[in-house]
């Protein structure tokens, strides 16, 4: 992952999951506090006023007072049927609470994922980014019976039962409250310990996670290659990453849960031990007996659910682990706090010295070295050169996916960098090198340019691409799915349909990136008329590999290892015979062995 994530403290993860989540929380304020208006007093009634009255139904049993015992089961059963309707409120009242709150979450974080730069999704796997624009919308359920179901109850207990107790005796409230603050600390040492490795897991399935997504996401690559068993060997290695640390994670337990089950037995022989010394010296009665073991079982019970409630919250903290470690990656291209705006009319685009390096430390490789060119408005410019002479890194630069090394680029005379990114993209429209489509219908897509756009005009578009040549013989004409990443569709079908959504944006500024690569012969003349129409009286900034398109541009500027080394017209370039474009152009014009051709 980019940016060095791995360099955050794990507290500083962890607070931001719990800001993350008590904001989350507390959107709906009024069913939260109904939720605790009648979820508290119906644990009172549970945990102190119904053991009360059993407590002494039980005395009035041994003391043969039967007439008592009716009026206590009458008691008993009023104080169960109010308890069972504040608990049924409150549970209304949660569930609403958490609804809201887990949409809060879910948006969040695919909005956080949505604003990341595009270094970081050139280095991500989008399975694992899938996998966890998910989880953490799960985690927050966990989360919140955590603590607003589980922990207030085992609270409410644990304070009733010390009071209860302390009342009769308040030795025997002191020896339970030692014995569940040993339980307890004992606990929490075992649980940072198992968190560490939960963290661990956390990244570990992340990893996995990416790693299958990738080799599903292409399995007809898979088939062609009849790779099945070495994407399956490929796995092998973040399986058993993954398997050993999920193994640690669960015998991590095994000592956790030994040691709690022993602390808590001999607190209860304790207890026990010290009760019936009690009741024999005759300084407390059968009902304060019977009330006291009703609490000591009820406490060290609520003790043993607050270690599974820890262990919950490690489970849940882990699963979050990665997915807000992701969210906390910062942005590298970021809006200016004072942004400038675009001037109204013809706009000037403008290349001045840039520089473009990879590394971020400014040594690593340079993709662009010193490109200077100025763009009047209405001029078609094509970009050509060899593989890797800095010709796509332009485009880039200019829609602001990177910030350049050095020098600048404005449009209409404002720097790209003083623009709000959205109203920078909104001026360009963008076909890239490999158009990726969503998992969405042919019309959906080609809307995607311009979502109020009409039936009429997304099919006046798709017309002038050339789209509506394959799309009348599908059986669901423009409602026809086009599978993850487009992948029913072939590779100039793809662009067709990327054309089309590019003339439908209606932008002033034209950016193909090889839009025409992959198209046959037939389908890219008609292509290319309907660039020319839909370059019309707009910029151009022209990527190519095939001179073809291009010939017709205003001025052709030929790229080598980041540099401008020719710049001219198509029949001005072929003229210098040892220049890089004439031999591109004797190359795919058949002249491989000859000299290069003048003719258009």
């Amino acid at each position: 992952m980019v940016n060095n994530i791995s360099a955050r403290p794990d507290r500083e993860i962890t607070r931001a999951i719990h800001r993350l989540f008590i904001r989350a929380t507390l959107i709906d304020k009024w069913n939260l506090l109904a939720c605790f208006g009648c979820r508290i007093p119906a644990l009172v009634l549970y945990n102190v006023l119904i053991p009360v009255q059993i407590a002494y139904g039980v005395q009035a049993i041994f003391t043969r007072h039967f007439d008592q015992v009716g009026h206590h089961v009458v008691v008993i059963l009023l104080l169960a049927i109010a308890y069972a309707v504040l608990w049924g409120i409150g549970g209304y009242t949660i569930s609403h609470n958490g609804a809201v709150g887990s949409s809060f979450i879910q948006r969040t974080i695919f909005g956080n994922f949505l604003q990341k730069d595009y270094e970081f999704y050139s280095n991500s796997y989008f399975g694992a980014l899938g996998s966890q624009a998910v989880q953490l919308r799960s985690v927050y359920s966990d989360y919140c019976l955590i603590f607003m179901l589980g922990g207030p109850t085992q609270a409410v207990i644990i304070i009733a039962g010390i009071i209860v107790v302390g009342a009769h005796s308040w030795p025997l409230a002191l020896v339970t409250l030692l014995a569940m603050a040993a339980v307890l600390a004992f606990t929490v040492t075992m649980s940072r310990w198992r968190l560490r490795l939960r963290r661990e897991l956390s990244e570990a399935s992340s990893d996995l996670a990416g790693a299958v997504g990738d080799a599903l996401s292409h399995g007809p690559t898979v088939k062609s290659f009849a790779s099945e068993a070495y994407e399956e060997e490929h796995l092998e290695k973040p399986l058993s990453h993954w398997a050993r640390i999920q193994y640690r994670t669960w015998v991590s337990s095994v000592p956790a849960d030994d040691g709690r089950m022993i602390l808590a037995a001999i607190a209860v022989c304790i207890l026990l031990l010290m009760t019936a010394h009690m009741y024999k010296q005759g300084t407390i009665s059968i009902a304060i007996v019977t009330l006291v073991q009703l609490y000591v079982v009820r406490m060290i019970t609520a003790t043993q659910a607050i270690a599974d409630l820890i262990k919950q919250y490690e489970n849940a903290m882990g699963a979050a682990y990665q997915s807000m470690k992701t969210m906390l990656i910062p942005q590298t291209v970021v809006d200016p706090a004072e942004p400038l705006h675009l001037p109204k009319g013809a706009l000037h685009v403008n290349f001045e010295n840039v520089v473009y390096r990879y590394s971020d430390a400014g040594k690593g490789q340079q993709a662009v070295a010193n490109f200077s060119l100025d763009i009047t408005p209405g001029e078609k410019i094509g970009l050509v050169g060899y593989s890797g002479s800095g010709k796509t890194t332009l485009t880039k630069l200019l829609l602001r996916f990177m910030d350049t090394s050095g020098g600048n680029i404005s449009i209409g005379g404002v720097d790209v960098r003083d623009l709000p990114q959205h109203e920078l993209r909104e001026y360009i429209a963008y076909v890239p090198q490999e158009p990726l489509l969503f998992h969405r219908s042919i019309a959906e897509n080609i809307a995607y340019g311009r979502p109020g756009a009409s039936a009429k005009q997304m099919r006046e578009a798709a017309k002038l691409a050339y789209v509506d040549e394959f799309v009348d013989v599908l059986p669901k004409k423009y409602d026809t799915l086009v599978g993850e990443r487009g992948v029913k569709l072939s590779g100039g079908q793809r662009q067709r349909v990327a054309i089309a959504r590019a003339i439908l944006k209606d932008a002033p500024i034209l950016v193909l990136d090889e839009a025409t690569s992959a198209l046959d012969s037939r389908s890219e003349k008609y292509i290319q008329e309907a660039l020319w129409r839909l370059m019309k009286d707009r910029t151009a900034l022209v990527v190519a590999h095939r001179l073809s398109t291009i010939q017709r541009m205003d001025r052709i500027i030929v790229m080598d290892k980041g540099r401008v080394v020719q710049v001219g017209t198509h029949q001005e370039l072929l003229r210098s015979k040892s220049g890089i474009y004439a031999t591109l152009w004797a190359h795919q014009s058949g002249g491989y062995m000859g000299v290069p051709t003048t003719e258009a």
